[in-house]
Parts: structure tokens; C-alpha cells; sequence
């Protein structure tokens, strides 16, 4: 569609410069009188296709945006009013664009659902279906409610999620260049007084540190590049399904990271059940949304034959049995769901349960490794101590 940068006046003569994209002039003179204003110039914009460096919307900005739009909905304003009111308050540019489209699309008869599509990388699959449902049950006000608590209860899985892995890893790197100040600079200083004074019968400690710093200082150089390989190769490796589900899959067996991935994905997997559930849609297309919106490889390929086994007739606790990656108590909620018609309500508090076990894992994590990582930090600096402190010592002792 082509893209305009257009020039217009309001009714008391001010002139107002903006862009956007049109299927035609004849659509911006449309659009453009809609608002009361008059074209005066355009141009059309070379545009270069970069939607894969283009950002993405963050959760909670496009939460606050769909209770927002939930709200004028619910009280009667005119949807592509509303949009446009939204589209005036400052907030994420991203956001505002894909919004300007939206009310462009909506004005040229498409539906929001249709308008949402066409911004993949701002609405994702699971909020497009949300709000078709809404269009096609009259209930839209109540779906885009219920997105803007999707989105907000998967973000705090997902932050949840990377707080487990932040703080051990800042503990690590604050760790690495701690000991590489020291092997890098203090230590080549210090060794170097000791072999300027002639001292050769050096103790273990010392002649080890003086190998260690000797390999650190001659390799060194090599350590960006290899981190650089190693991320690259990563990176193209986990384009591979089979790379990537061997990733996931040895991750997933790790002792105490294993049982959070496991429990987020779970919570992330029946939070998305019990939403889809709730609005009214099909087992069999929910487990097709799920397949398709699941990072996890392991999961994605346990959903995935959830989703062929309902499809050859067998009810869905059946289908999870048949997995082998689920525990025994969620088969029964299952079963429990299926047999009382309590479906959504038993997604739901399986959700609500691996929620509250990332919550308790990450606890459990950080009051683990923090011993751990101090303990293995205070062995290093009491190698090098002693390293530093015999020599020193031997030496006051021979001035003595």
C-alpha cells in the first residue's frame, strides 16, 4: 500500500504535516475530510521493506491500550472514534502507527479483526482470534478486556521467568570481570615484583597464579572473538527445529532452571487454554493457536500430538496421558473438566498453580545460588590471597 506524507489545513486555517499509508489519493482526500481538514500537498514515500528491525509493542502498552478501547467500546463510542481518540494520546510510536492503519482500514469497511491481522508484529495470533470472537458474538467489549488480562498475566510469567535467570547471571559477570581486573592487571604487576626480586622458590599457589595470568595475557585477545562465534552459531543453530528442540529439550532437564522453563511453559500453555476456552472456541483450533504461538519445541511437539489425538476422537485428558510429559493431578483436572463441563475454570487454575510455582521457584533459586556463587567467588580470591601472601610473607621473613 503506498505511503503518503501529506500537508492539510483545519477549518480555522492551521496546516498540519503527517504521513500514513492509503490505498490511493482519492482515500487520504477521504480520510482527510472525514476529519475536517482539506489536502493541500502530498507526496508519496519511498518505503524499504525493514519490518524485521521494526519494534515490537510492549505487553503492557498494548494491555493498557485493549482495557482502554474496552472501556469506550463499553460505553457506546463509535469504534474508529475510539481508535482515533487512542491514536491522539501520547504513548509507544510503534503502537501509534499500527493504530493509524487500523483506523484507516476501518474506515475503508475492513473489520478490527481483519485491520489487526495486518499488523502481525503488533497483534499477535491469540488477540487477532480474541477479538473475531468478539465481532462475531457481539461481545467485543468483553474480549478486548479479556486480552488486556492475557497480555498482562503472560508478561508477568515471562518477567517472572527472566528474573530467575538476571540475577545469577549479573552475580556471573560481575564475578568474570571482577577476576579479570585482577588477572589482567593487579596480579602481571604483583608477579612481576616477584620475579624482578630474584624469588624462585615460589609456593604452589603463586607459580599457579603465574601460569594462569601467563595463558590469560597471551590469549585473551581471542575470548571476544570466540564469544561472538559461539552467539552467531547459536543464533543460526536455533533456526534449525532440530537444533532447537534439542536446546530446549536439554535445557528443560537442567536441575533447578529445567523446573521454571517446565513451569512457565505449562503456566504460559493453560493460560492460553483457559482464554481460548472461555471465549467459546474449539479444543482442536485452540491446540492449532497453541502450536503455532509456543516457543518451546519440546511443548510445541507435545501440543501437536494433543492435537492429533483429539482430532481421531479421543477426549483431551485421554490426549494428555498419551503425551507422557505431564504429571498425574493435571490429567485429572482434565478429566474433572470434561466430565462437569468446568473446562475454562480448570485451564485456569492449572494456570493459576504453575504461576505460583515459577513465583516459588524463583525464590527458592536465588536463596540457592547465592550461597553458592559467594562460596566458589571467596575460594577464587583466597587462591589468589595465598598466592600473593606467601611470597610477601617469605620475603619480610628473609629482611628479618
Amino acid at each position: 500500500m503506498p505511503f503518503f506524507i501529506y500537508e492539510a489545513a483545519d477549518t480555522s486555517g492551521q496546516k498540519i504535516r503527517d504521513e500514513g499509508e492509503y490505498p490511493s489519493v482519492a482515500a487520504l482526500y477521504t480520510d482527510l475530510r472525514g476529519q475536517g481538514l482539506t489536502l493541500l500537498d502530498y507526496r508519496k514515500k519511498l518505503q524499504l521493506n525493514l519490518s524485521i528491525g521494526q519494534r515490537k509493542v510492549r505487553r503492557l502498552v498494548l494491555a493498557e491500550f485493549f482495557r482502554n478501547l474496552s472501556l469506550l467500546v463499553q460505553g457506546g463510542v463509535p469504534l474508529r472514534q475510539a481508535i482515533q481518540d487512542l491514536y491522539l494520546n501520547p504513548g509507544d510510536p510503534a503502537l501509534k502507527a499500527a493504530l493509524k492503519e487500523i483506523s484507516h482500514k476501518i474506515e475503508g469497511g475492513e473489520l478490527l479483526s481483519e485491520a489487526m491481522k495486518a499488523q502481525p508484529r503488533v497483534f499477535g495470533k491469540i488477540l487477532v482470534v480474541l477479538v473475531t470472537i468478539g465481532e462475531e458474538t457481539g461481545t467485543l467489549d468483553r474480549t478486548l478486556n479479556d486480552a488486556a488480562r492475557h497480555l498482562e498475566r503472560t508478561e508477568e510469567i515471562i518477567s517472572n521467568t527472566r528474573r530467575a535467570v538476571t540475577y545469577p547471571a549479573f552475580i556471573a559477570v560481575a564475578m568474570t570481570a571482577a577476576l579479570a581486573f585482577w588477572m589482567l592487571y593487579v596480579l602481571p604487576q604483583l608477579l612481576t615484583l616477584f620475579k624482578s626480586m630474584g624469588m624462585t622458590d615460589l609456593p604452589l599457589a603463586t607459580r599457579v597464579l603465574i601460569v594462569s595470568v601467563d595463558i590469560c595475557r597471551t590469549w585473551w585477545p581471542l575470548v571476544p572473538g570466540i564469544v561472538l562465534f559461539v552467539s552467531l552459531a547459536g543464533f543460526l543453530a536455533r533456526k534449525n527445529t532440530r537444533i532447537k528442540y534439542a536446546w530446549d529439550l536439554c535445557w528443560s532437564s537442567m536441575p533447578l532452571v529445567g523446573r521454571i522453563l517446565k513451569a512457565s511453559q505449562l503456566a504460559f500453555l493453560f493460560e492460553y487454554l483457559s482464554l481460548l476456552s472461555e471465549a467459546g472456541i474449539h479444543i482442536v483450533r485452540s491446540l492449532q493457536i497453541m502450536e503455532e504461538s509456543i516457543n518451546h519445541q519440546v511443548l510445541q511437539k507435545g501440543v501437536k500430538q494433543i492435537e492429533t489425538s483429539v482430532m481421531e476422537g479421543r477426549g483431551l485428558a485421554e490426549s494428555f496421558t498419551q503425551v507422557h510429559m505431564f504429571e498425574p493431578f493435571i490429567i485429572r483436572m482434565i478429566s474433572v473438566g470434561e466430565q462437569t463441563g468446568t473446562m475454562p475454570s480448570q485451564l485456569k487454575i492449572l494456570a493459576d498453580f504453575y504461576l505460583a510455582r515459577v513465583n516459588k521457584l524463583v525464590d527458592t533459586m536465588a536463596k540457592t545460588l547465592e550461597p553458592l556463587l559467594i562460596t566458589f567467588s571467596g575460594l577464587i580470591f583466597m587462591v589468589i590471597a595465598v598466592g600473593l601472601l606467601g611470597p610477601i610473607y617469605d620475603l619480610m621473613t628473609q629482611i628479618k
